[in-house]
């Protein structure tokens, strides 16, 4: 089993398969998995575009150079076929897939599903929507102990390990 398919299997358990507590709230941008030795990190949106799941795989180390016209220009951006070939994987292992964007000559690229995360996740980002209960005044960007706990309260997923 190659690193991606690790990455895509910890990522996707925890968009599907997790049960999130009832007193934990998650960012709505979700969680990352990183691929260094390809210089890629993963993102697992539960709430994205439509407010629906979103994968991407983002350039971990970005690298700039100048165009003709002296703009600057990823000079390592995500690989042509990249996205596609990510799309077609998640496809592969029984998600359809609502749409792609951003990919190459970007550092970015990312892929909606259609299928909802685990409502249990879903509950959890709103939860992190509706903001501190405590504190309404400050919304998400409360400190308070009370906040930050119910944050702390998220279960991960199962890193994946590395390959040998």
């Amino acid at each position: 089993m190659t690193d991606l398919a690790r990455i895509l299997d910890a990522g996707l358990e925890w968009l599907y398969e997790t049960v999130q507590p009832d007193e934990a709230h998650q960012q709505h941008h979700g969680i990352t998995l990183h691929l260094p030795e390809a210089n890629r990190w993963y993102g697992f949106s539960p709430a994205g575009v439509r407010n629906r799941p979103v994968v991407s795989v983002n350039v971990f180390k970005k690298e700039y150079t100048f165009d003709r016209d002296g703009d600057s220009v990823p000079a390592n951006p995500l690989k042509p076929g990249e996205l596609e070939t990510l799309a077609d994987e998640l496809r592969r292992r029984g998600f359809d897939v609502d749409d792609t964007w951003n990919g190459n000559p970007g550092t970015t690229g990312s892929v909606g599903l259609t299928r909802p995360a685990h409502p249990t996740l879903v509950a959890a980002v709103d939860r992190y929507r509706r903001g501190c209960t405590v504190h309404p005044k400050r919304s998400v960007f409360c400190d308070c102990e009370h906040w930050t706990a119910e944050g702390r309260r998220i279960v991960g997923p199962n890193q994946p390990a590395p390959t040998p």
